[in-house]
């Protein structure tokens, strides 16, 4: 099967592209409107008909709210400063008995946007201070805050910080669940990894070995193993290099190894074959929508298996046995033995091909099978939708 490789860059959604493009520009022109309206809020608005006792606006109340409302500019990448330089101008504003007018509201859009944007306890400190500030300013007496503008005050901040924290907290979801993902696909690469290494390793010792031993007595049979090892060396390279690009940087392109599947195994036979190994592949029923994760499981058993029997056993022949019904896919491989002295069954090998059994809610058996050893595995047909 051919790699997959990702969407390409110029079919994503226009949307997209200019969201990234724009988006180090939208805060700081956010700033700007905010204090451009803040401003304009402040020197349109008669205090008198608010509250006799507000003062007309003057250069410290101009300046203190343009500068309170264009904090806004940094309210993602520094919002605790942001937040602070909102807090500090609004009560200069309302301490110096002026109208605060539109950075009531700007200061619910800050807190916010602290609770969104950074630590949770930031958030919280950053409500309590914005409470403590309005109870404050009521204890005070100034203008234009009485009890029910308090307590409104105090209701709005509260669901300003309730709805950034809940947002902050999706965001940190999605990216502990985007993390699991990608250390999960890690690790399917890693086990990908070790069975390729693992094969083809196992098939260039045995060639280089009898190469070795015939080199001197039949020197087509040595030439015949060396041409085994070279294209046995090159798809390992191939399939390696492959997985290696899928773990680079998140930011650069990889491409997908290729997935192998049941369709494989009369390859895979006929590459153990070409090492010397006498294998005889008996196959019944299909599925052609057999799920992906299903059949590579059943790949990868039966060439860990014949792998096994390469490196373990001094047998000369091999059987597997695919049988594919409606529910379950049946695999079995055998040898007849006997064992190499001094080989032990034991090693990641069988622990890894019962851990991919497990993963897709399988089972396994292995042991001994006469002189030989024997491999028996049932896996259940997913259907790929």
């Amino acid at each position: 099967m051919r790699g997959q490789v990702g969407p390409a860059p110029g079919r994503q959604s226009w949307w997209i592209v200019a969201s990234q493009r724009l988006s180090p520009y939208l805060d700081p022109v956010l700033g700007i409107v905010a204090a451009a309206a803040a401003l304009a809020s402040l020197l349109s608005t008669d205090p008198a008909s608010i509250d006799p006792r507000l003062e007309s606006p003057d250069v410290l109340a101009a300046v203190a709210t343009v500068v309170a409302a264009g904090g806004l500019a940094w309210r993602r990448s520094r919002p605790v400063a942001s937040y602070a330089v909102m807090v500090i101008g609004g009560m200069v504003v309302s301490l110096s008995g002026h109208y605060i007018g539109l950075l009531s509201v700007l200061m619910l859009f800050s807190l916010y946007s602290l609770a969104a944007h950074g630590r949770r306890r930031d958030g919280l400190v950053g409500l309590a201070v914005g409470v403590a500030c309005f109870a404050g300013l009521a204890l005070l007496d100034v203008p234009d805050l009485g009890t029910s503008d308090l307590l409104l005050a105090v209701a709005l901040l509260v669901a300003a910080w309730a709805v950034g924290d809940a947002i902050r907290s999706r965001r940190r979801q999605q990216q502990d669940q985007l993390l699991a993902a990608v250390t999960e696909e890690r690790l399917r690469i890693a086990r990908e990894l070790h069975d390729v290494v693992a094969h083809s390793m196992s098939l260039i010792a045995v060639q280089a070995g009898v190469g070795a031993h015939l080199i001197r007595t039949d020197a087509d049979a040595a030439e015949h193993s060396l041409e085994v090892i070279a294209e046995t060396s090159r798809q390992a390279l191939e399939q390696t290099r492959s997985m290696l690009g899928m773990l680079r940087a998140e930011n650069e392109d990889g491409v997908r190894p290729p997935t192998r599947g049941l369709d494989d195994v009369s390859a895979l036979v006929e590459d153990i074959r070409a090492a010397g190994l006498d294998v005889t592949l008996e196959r019944s029923g299909t599925a052609p929508g057999l799920d992906t994760a299903i059949s590579l499981t059943a790949y990868r058993i039966v060439q860990e298996s014949l792998t096994n029997v390469i490196k373990h056993s001094a047998a000369r022949i091999a059987t597997v046995t695919v049988a594919v019904s409606g529910t379950t896919v049946e695999l079995e491989v055998t040898d007849p033995g006997p064992r190499r002295p001094g080989s032990s069954t034991a090693g990641h090998g069988l622990l890894g091909l019962d851990e991919r059994v497990r993963l897709v809610g399988g089972r396994a058996s292995y042991g001994a099978h006469g002189e030989g050893f024997r491999v028996q595995a049932t896996l259940p047909v997913g259907v790929r939708r």
